[in-house]
């Protein structure tokens, strides 16, 4: 591990989904410094700016480091399972051009989307889906609510996608 690599790992509830994806809890000035010397492109901050450790000026920061900035908050007492899909269509798309860090106040928000996001775009299993929630959290009734049914709309997604799939290539289902 590369000194870059060692002070990303310190960052609050780090975690590293793949090449083109990380998430922590909120990174401060110096660390999101590192974030973009890593080749990070694009932050993208699920927390509200009343959060009690968010940064002032966050989207100046990164702007000033020549890094895109995107802010989508998601109320923690009542989160939207819209917003939620957003983010994961959003993550999905840029991740194929770009690497991205995503962040909330603590990572909580984010790891109950990375939790989905493993399953339903990386094709992770449930367990491991699961074992890497909890590290770093135990979601909450709210929050386990959400997830449930995020995971519907994206159980019915994939459900008609290869409903799709199999009319167009009827010999491959036969």
């Amino acid at each position: 591990m590369n000194e870059i690599e060692n002070t990303l790992s310190h960052i609050e509830n780090f975690q590293y989904i793949h090449e083109h994806l990380l998430t922590s809890g909120q990174p401060s000035p110096t660390e999101l410094q590192t974030i973009k010397e890593y080749g990070v492109s694009t932050v993208i901050n699920l927390a509200l700016t009343d959060a009690s450790n968010h940064i002032d000026n966050e989207d100046r920061i990164c702007l000033d480091l020549g890094l895109n900035y995107i802010q989508i908050p998601i109320s923690w007492d009542t989160p939207s399972d819209d917003q939620c899909l957003l983010v994961l269509d959003m993550i999905d798309h840029l991740v194929q051009g770009q690497t991205v860090w995503l962040h909330c106040a603590k990572n909580f928000r984010v790891s109950s989307l990375m939790y989905l996001y493993r399953q339903y775009f990386m094709d992770i299993d449930m367990p491991t889906a699961q074992e890497h929630l909890h590290q770093i959290w135990e979601p909450n009734e709210t929050w386990t609510g959400l997830i449930h049914a995020v995971a519907v709309q994206l159980q019915g997604r994939k459900a008609t996608q290869d409903l799709q799939h199999a009319l167009i290539h009827p010999d491959h289902f036969a």
